[in-house]
């Protein structure tokens, strides 16, 4: 997450050395995150950094974004990187993010929902990756998850070209969203790439279980008729 601040601030502010700290910062935090513990404060390259330092760091990049009136998705991953940063200090460990929280949830409702099915979840993730495959002795579906940090954040369909571009012609594909904000040129995206055999629709908690389940039983049918 310091290493996306980092490289979010490069390009939208003019504070370098800010950002450079945060880049910096993330390194230092792969590398303790094999020692398994925070130190006060750690050397390198002639250089001591302590946990104030980061701190800081993190607490002026959030105050320049927000007087310089700063994309708010910027500002708002600054604020949760701090918020995480705390809690390892004081616990040694970091809780998971609501992201892959959400993704856990959705993968246990498509277990729960269709127990017959196989649900895949590739090991290695990347923008032109399905998150889930769900699969039937005689079809399977891609199924994307996008997390959105707030229920008025609404979803746009930006980031689905990469993955859009890597299906199989054939390809089914349900987007399961947090937020009924879709914006109507995602629909319009979804519709144009994959016709009837693609959707998106919002998932938040059990009450949308049938939602899902309508999605991924017509989404099997596609194509067949």
């Amino acid at each position: 997450m310091s290493w996306v601040a980092g490289g979010v601030v490069s390009f939208r502010t003019t504070n370098g050395a800010g950002a450079a700290a945060l880049v910096a910062a993330g390194v230092i935090c792969e590398v303790l995150a094999l020692v398994g513990r925070w130190p006060s404060q750690i050397s390198f390259s002639g250089n001591t950094l302590s946990w104030d330092d980061v701190k800081e760091t993190v607490d002026s990049q959030i105050e320049v974004a927000e007087k310089s009136g700063e994309d708010s998705d910027a500002l708002r991953e600054l604020k949760v990187l701090r918020d995480r940063l705390d809690i390892l200090q004081r616990t040694g460990s970091i809780p998971e993010h609501p992201a892959e929280a959400y993704d856990k949830s959705v993968e246990a409702a498509l277990r729960r929902l269709f127990p017959n099915f196989e649900v895949i979840r590739p090991p290695a993730r990347s923008d032109s990756t399905a998150d889930f495959i769900v699969r039937n002795p005689e079809d399977q579906l891609f199924v994307e998850t996008k997390w959105r940090s707030g229920p008025v954040r609404s979803f746009g369909g930006g980031t689905l070209r990469p993955l859009a571009q890597n299906l199989p012609s054939d390809a089914k594909l349900l987007v399961v969203v947090n937020t009924d904000r879709v914006r109507p040129e995602a629909t319009k995206y979804v519709e144009d790439m994959m016709g009837e055999r693609g959707r998106i629709i919002t998932w938040r908690d059990v009450r949308d279980d049938p939602a899902l389940t309508e999605a991924v039983a017509s989404l099997l049918r596609a194509g067949k008729r």
